[in-house]
């Protein structure tokens, strides 16, 4: 009975070990796990930003109540569709419980511009975050250091600097409530009806060279990146011509 029990004991501890090794040689390691409700992570700052990355940074412009120009940057901003080109980007309040101005500026008047932000523009870009302008400055584009040109379709100042620019007409605004005042969201939706592109960036074969622009994406934390290198992998084909010719269409823009 002793030498069963022992028996017993030792290969438990056997599979214990075989386990422990399985996880953590084969499978690359522990996986950790939380439930962001009971926000169980166990670290030091909360993961869930640096694991949805990197974030196209959609730096909005817009024109204010008074006539003056507001540009502001957000960092959950994406294309939704290409015929008509859909974009978003959703909007927290801000630190005093308000819906933000961007957001009000396009609700009132139905239009709004993304520019692109490039490594060169990151430092303006991160100006233009501020909640309020200081005195002294007339609106965000002056304290930014920022160029403002005008739009060809819509009353709303562009980033001259800007490699690239969506001019945007208004389509709608979801509002989700969230556990907090600050997390509530405005998610805006808006088509894109008019794009400018530096002619500085168009190769010869008519693509864009995202690389040389070099945008700036957003992280988790204060991190940011920057894209300055990609590579083409193309999906498999269909047999039918017909649908090859709208997969190229849908994914690779060709025409």
């Amino acid at each position: 009975n002793i030498i069963y029990k022992t028996k017993k004991f030792y290969n438990h501890i056997k599979r214990l070990i075989l386990d422990f090794f399985a996880k953590f040689i084969f499978q690359g390691g522990i996986i950790m796990f939380y439930e962001p409700s009971k926000n169980d992570h166990g670290l030091s700052r909360n993961p869930f930003k640096s694991c949805t990355v990197p974030r196209v940074i959609g730096w909005i412009s817009t024109k204010n109540e008074d006539g003056t120009d507001n540009i502001a940057p957000y960092s959950q901003f994406t294309n939704l569709t290409f015929d008509p080109p859909l974009v978003l980007f959703s909007s927290n309040q801000n630190v005093i419980g308000d819906r933000k101005t961007t957001v009000k500026n396009i609700e009132r008047t139905g239009q709004f511009v993304y520019n692109m932000v490039s490594y060169d523009l990151r430092e303006a870009m991160n100006r233009s975050s501020i909640f309020k302008v200081p005195n002294g400055y007339k609106d965000k584009f002056e304290y930014s250091g920022l160029t403002k040109a005008k739009s060809n379709l819509i009353d709303v100042a562009r980033v001259a600097e800007s490699p690239i620019q969506y001019e945007c007409k208004y389509i709608q605004t979801i509002r989700i409530p969230a556990n907090d005042t600050l997390a509530t969201v405005d998610v805006i939706i808006g088509q894109v009806i008019g794009i400018h592109i530096a002619d500085e960036y168009i190769l010869p074969d008519g693509k864009i060279d995202i690389c040389r622009i070099q945008p700036v994406a957003r992280l988790g934390y204060f991190d940011f990146t920057v894209v300055n290198n990609s590579f083409e992998m193309a999906p498999p084909k269909v047999d039918d011509p017909e649908n090859q010719r709208l997969v190229d269409k849908g994914l690779e823009g060709k025409v």
